[in-house]
């Protein structure tokens, strides 16, 4: 059985072919072009907008199906193909326009993620350890993280929005959710509001973590000179 299905065998799917094949779970790659100079990629040529083709590569029987070619109507087309053929699969979609990030999520993926801007790639099931470790797994972007962070009273950006905060400014990180009470807003936009309590997930390397954990410190009291 192949555990994975990875449409489209660009930059994303040989990343994430790399990362699978290095942690030894099964996989098999479609693409309308066949690699050069590697024949031990468990390749299928074809279309994998094709019931046909699908069904080749044991749709029915996939754990997950990644939707990576370059085009996003042809990944909301194996989105939508793919539940139809096997409603227990998991789907993760691929989109180089933020503004088709819910069209795939009403297409039927799992998970979403937008190369066109790393603060909405996991969409709206960025919390999930799953996504995380997944995420992690493949390695999409070499050196990114995700953390969480709590505001406090007195942070230096509570009570302001994402906007008026300039966090991508300052720090290159970006929020992708919001965790506020029982509360979670996935995704959220600039015009959001952080409040205190809220715990923020942000994403980003190392260096923009530790700028907006900078961000997020309570302001220091100026005192006067005498």
């Amino acid at each position: 059985m192949t555990d994975v299905i990875v449409c489209g065998y660009g930059i994303i799917g040989k990343r994430i072919a790399f990362a699978l094949k290095k942690h030894h779970i099964s996989y098999m790659a479609i693409d309308l072009k066949k690699p050069k100079m590697d024949d031990t990629i468990p390749f299928l040529l074809g279309d994998a907008t094709s019931e046909d083709v699908l069904m080749q590569a044991k749709v029915q029987e996939a754990k997950t199906i990644v939707a990576a070619t370059d085009n996003d109507v042809t990944n909301a087309f194996i989105t939508l193909l793919a539940r139809e053929l096997n409603n227990n699969i998991t789907i993760l979609a691929c989109v180089s326009e933020v503004g088709n990030v819910e069209k795939l999520d009403k297409a039927g993926a799992d998970y979403v993620f937008s190369m066109a801007n790393v603060g909405r790639f996991i969409a709206k099931c960025a919390i999930e350890p799953f996504v995380a470790e997944f995420l992690d797994m493949i390695n999409i972007m070499e050196g990114v993280e995700i953390m969480p962070l709590e505001i406090k009273q007195n942070s230096k950006i509570a009570n302001r929005t994402i906007k008026k905060a300039k966090i991508w400014k300052k720090t290159g990180a970006n929020i992708i959710a919001i965790r506020r009470q029982k509360e979670t807003i996935y995704a959220p936009s600039e015009d959001e509001q952080i409040l205190p309590e809220d715990i923020i997930l942000a994403i980003g390397n190392a260096e923009q973590l530790r700028e907006i954990f900078n961000l997020t410190e309570p302001e220091k009291s100026i005192e006067s000179n005498p």
